[in-house]
């Protein structure tokens, strides 16, 4: 009873403030079984909050996510003395400790910058806590729960070997870049869940992302987000630099209650570039389906853009077949290839005059494949679906590159943010190689739920621009002569933005001086705006 009647002076006392335009008090009351975010951005980097317990008889736990920044957190409880209107004066006192008042009993505190878990066989009915941070763009979640059945259901269940096992893949034909395969163990509380519930994705950065997989942040320096289905225990990350060091971290994420549990981080250091490139034939693994149904293959024509769908079905395989006709002098030729996946993982099977010449890793969005030394005869194309989900895949073949409809992009297609204020942002990206480019810059202000969105929807990789983004502009560049010699790099800002906001920013390239254009995406990168003007 008394319990209602402090809920209910509180709600007054609320909408009292409101009618007064009076500041509300600094605390609020967080509910059982409900995650709370808790946001400490700007300059209260504390807050107060009362928690909502039904039964005092019952045991408490509670977990404490950090995001952004260390938290410290305390739970007190209240004296039962205390009369309700000194209560109130207390705990809005932000400048008053707690600690310090006769009133107030610390029962338990910790600060971390990873998820802490408390218990206690029981706890007063009615107590405080005070959550804390050292940073102005910081946030917390707080659960707290009498069951210990409902604690287990909140977040997704790990192995407890929560280690990652990474195998670089170095294949020496590329000069710049290798992959890494990621492998972990699942728990068979996911494994064995109601299929579609749990996604498991994994993160490669180029910084140490503390707070990547439990926090709804996603931090700058990220290179390649890829998720897989819950019974999955590997993915393959390609497109990484040589000689460079990355953070893998890798989280499942609960679609139905929003939440995630992230295992241990794993650094991998991918291998300098080969001394002897002169080593460029290697055995060609004949991994190729078997019990294939025979269709009629589908036959490309030189220089067309194609588009076809392979079957909901792993596994399933879509075949066409490229001729290329001798040259009067009978000279070697080079065929070209570009696949692109709009919508998930493939792999493609390349083979020359029927022997297998090249197999894929799994991919999505752009990839080139190139056949030097070819006179005359036919390439079959085999397009393998990777997944159980129905695609879409853009094909073109020719053996002139300057009839591509897609620009020629720099070897690094990282955009770098050089400098944020509290309302814009300055990138920097390195110019194509084609004589004509028109750039595309997208933005999407993300809100507190955007890695949801990241790992359970997948935006369509043949569209010029997100769904969801705005266009902020387009401009071209012709580079001079010296450019061309050169890889320059261009510039923009990004106005117009909001203080203390994240941003995705998407960069597209299209070619201005070539038949039916197609886009291709740079890199995309997040940025975080500063939170105060003033600082600047």
């Amino acid at each position: 009873m008394m319990l209602k009647l402090f809920l209910l002076f509180i709600c007054c006392l609320i909408t009292l403030c409101k009618s007064f335009h009076i500041t509300p008090i600094s605390y609020t009351l967080l509910a059982e079984n409900i995650e709370s975010v808790v946001n400490l951005a700007g300059k209260v980097q504390e807050k107060r909050f009362f928690l909502q317990i039904s039964n005092e008889a019952s045991p408490f736990f509670m977990y404490v996510t950090p995001c952004g920044a260390p938290i410290h957190w305390q739970l007190f409880s209240v004296d039962k003395d205390m009369s309700l209107s000194e209560e109130l004066d207390v705990v809005s006192s932000i400048s008053t400790p707690l600690e310090e008042s006769e009133k107030f009993r610390l029962i338990a505190g910790e600060e971390d910058k990873k998820r802490m878990t408390f218990f206690a066989h029981r706890v007063p009915k009615k107590v405080i806590l005070v959550v804390r941070a050292s940073s102005p763009s910081a946030s917390a979640r707080i659960f707290f729960s009498p069951s210990l059945f409902r604690l287990e259901e909140q977040y997704p269940p790990l192995p407890h070997d929560t280690r990652l096992a990474t195998n670089v893949l170095d294949d020496i034909s590329k000069k710049d870049e290798v992959s890494a395969q990621i492998t972990w163990k699942i728990s068979p509380q996911v494994r064995n869940a109601e299929p579609g519930r749990y996604r498991i994705c994994t993160i490669v950065s180029r910084q140490d992302p503390e707070f990547a997989g439990m926090c709804d942040d996603v931090e700058e320096g990220v290179e390649a987000v890829k998720c897989v289905p819950q019974m999955n225990n590997s993915v393959v990350m390609g497109q990484l630099w040589r000689d460079r060091t990355y953070y893998v971290t890798v989280f499942v994420r609960d679609q139905k209650r929003g939440s995630s549990s992230a295992y241990e981080v794993q650094t991998i250091q991918t291998p300098p570039s080969p001394v002897n490139e002169m080593v460029s034939r290697r055995k060609v693994p004949r991994n190729i389906p078997r019990k294939q149904k025979k269709n009629a293959p589908i036959i490309l024509t030189d220089g067309i853009m194609g588009q076809v769908e392979l079957e909901p079905r792993k596994a399933s395989v879509l075949n066409m077949k490229f001729f290329v006709h001798p040259l009067p002098s009978n000279q070697s030729q080079t065929a070209y290839l570009i696949v692109h996946a709009c919508d998930g993982l493939i792999r493609l099977n390349l083979f020359r005059n029927g022997k297998l010449l090249k197999r894929s890793e799994s991919f999505s969005g752009f990839k080139r494949f190139v056949v030097s030394n070819f006179k005359a005869g036919h390439l079959r194309y085999q397009i393998i679906n990777d997944d159980d989900a129905k695609k879409t895949i853009r094909v073109w073949t020719s053996t002139n590159a300057a009839q591509s409809p897609y620009p020629n992009l720099p070897d690094d297609t990282s955009v770098k943010v050089v400098n944020r204020k509290c309302d814009s942002a300055t990138i920097q990206w390195m110019r194509g190689q084609d004589e004509h480019l028109k750039y595309c810059v997208y933005q999407r202000k993300e809100n507190s739920n955007f890695l949801e969105h990241l790992v359970s929807l997948a935006d369509n990789l043949c569209q010029g621009g997100l769904s969801s983004s705005t266009l902020v502009g387009c401009y071209v560049h012709s580079p001079t002569s010296a450019e061309i010699e050169t890889q320059s790099v261009l510039e923009t800002i990004i106005g117009n933005l909001q203080p203390s906001s994240t941003y995705r920013l998407d960069l597209l390239a299209i070619p201005m001086n070539r038949p039916h254009p197609q886009a291709l995406p740079y890199r995309t990168v997040w940025v975080r705006t500063n939170p105060y003007c003033a600082q600047e």
